[in-house]
């Protein structure tokens, strides 16, 4: 009799949940990565001598200071003080220049003077009130010319000339230091010399004249009061 062959009936397949079994086709793009810097390694130091080239090198060019006091002068700048051109007189000048001449020519420079000690009664007096005024300074007498060391021809050259300045620059008053005599035998005659040509020659300049207050040299000044100075003659 055959024996009957059991069959083994089949176990059952285990369950295996497998969802994204159908995705392996597609691949993700990797995100990338950061690179992690390394801190820098600082340079070493530089060394004493190098240090020292440097600053012999940075220096190479600079000069010792010398102060301007113990400095020769360059040779351009001794040739241009040599050369150096005299400035040129202006217009203005010019016409101060020839109303000076034309005033001059008014006046009569051919005037004698005796070498005599002159009275003292030959001296014009100048009113109080004048006298006054300049005393309280309601009359100011800035313009002041010393004659002292001059000789009687260089005074009477430069008494004019210093009339005539002091009038353009609108002065009313001036005085004019003669001396009185006491260490120079010279002094009387100038004194004279001068009284003589202001009230002769000076007569168009000024207006009076007399010795000065005792506070601005008494009897060894003058002071002298001018006329208005006059406009320029028009050239025809």
């Amino acid at each position: 009799m055959a024996k009957k062959h059991r069959q083994n009936p089949e176990k059952p397949k285990e369950f295996h949940a497998t969802p994204f079994s159908a995705l392996k086709g597609i691949a993700l793009p990797e995100t990338p990565r950061q690179k992690v810097e390394k801190p820098a390694v600082p340079a070493p130091a530089d060394s004493p001598v190098d240090e020292l080239e440097a600053f012999l090198l940075a220096v190479s060019d600079v000069k010792p200071f010398r102060p301007k006091s113990l400095q020769t002068p360059e040779k351009d700048v001794l040739q241009k003080s040599a050369t150096k051109k005299v400035p040129v007189p202006s217009a203005v000048d010019e016409q101060a220049s020839q109303l000076f001449i034309q005033e001059i020519n008014r006046l009569k420079l051919d005037s004698k003077f005796a070498d005599s000690v002159p009275d003292e009664g030959e001296i014009q007096s100048i009113s109080n009130n004048r006298l006054r005024q300049v005393k309280r300074g309601i009359v100011s007498v800035e313009y002041q010319l010393d004659l002292h060391g001059l000789t009687r021809e260089e005074a009477l050259l430069a008494l004019p000339r210093f009339l005539l300045t002091a009038r353009q620059k609108g002065q009313k008053a001036v005085l004019i230091i003669t001396g009185k005599g006491n260490h120079s035998v010279e002094e009387p005659v100038l004194n004279q010399a001068v009284a003589s040509w202001l009230r002769e020659a000076g007569r168009e300049l000024i207006v009076e004249y007399a010795p000065a207050p005792r506070e601005m040299g008494g009897s060894g000044a003058l002071v002298v009061f001018l006329r208005a100075a006059q406009p320029p003659l028009k050239k025809s």
